[in-house]
């Protein structure tokens, strides 16, 4: 895989996009000046996990005694039901009660919102197979979520909550793409290692 496309599954896994609303709803009380802080600080903890997971995901898979098959197939199962809950909200799901008084640390923006399982899976997976073009492709995703997360009060005014949404869905789509060829790679890997 080239660092592009690693790049744009990483991105895509983060949803920066379909974070927007949720991250102004969370920081709502909090000063646009402090909300830019805490943006960035959140930020940079969800790099320091995600880095954190690229550089022992092979220890962890090697002391689970877990394939790569399945990894991805794991992967693939865990975005699918993000993607599904990002598509189909209920009235009980949590990403749309949740409410803050006080200032929201490591939990939930850092993780599971931009660091969460299926980006940690797959990084761990990519770690093992693809090597050190990972590290590149997760500061390239991570700088280009920052920017979007970052500016979510401009994107906000600028398209709405309607267009926010309609991105959200749109990325759910996407997501559940990613999802599923996450889940034939590991039938694939499967198959190839059992034949």
């Amino acid at each position: 895989m080239s660092l592009i496309s690693i790049t744009l599954i990483l991105f895509l896994i983060m949803d920066p996009l379909g974070n927007v609303a949720y991250f102004i709803d969370v920081l709502s009380h909090i000063p646009p000046k402090q909300q830019r802080w805490v943006i960035v600080r959140e930020m940079f903890i969800a790099l320091g996990v995600i880095v954190a997971f690229y550089f022992i995901g092979d220890l962890i898979l090697d002391f689970l005694q877990v394939s790569d098959s399945a990894v991805s197939l794991t992967s693939g199962v865990i975005l699918f039901l993000v993607s599904i809950k990002i598509i189909f909200p209920n009235s009980k799901n949590s990403r749309l009660q949740a409410h803050f008084d006080s200032e929201p640390f490591i939990v939930p923006l850092a993780i599971p919102l931009i660091a969460g399982p299926a980006l940690l899976a797959t990084v761990m997976l990519f770690a093992h197979s693809q090597g050190g073009i990972v590290l590149g492709a997760i500061i390239i995703a991570w700088l280009l979520a920052s920017l979007v997360l970052v500016s979510s009060p401009f994107l906000m005014r600028y398209l709405g909550r309607n267009g926010l949404l309609a991105i959200e869905k749109l990325m759910g789509m996407i997501l559940i793409l990613l999802a599923i060829q996450r889940f034939m790679e590991g039938i694939t890997l499967f198959m190839e290692k059992n034949a």
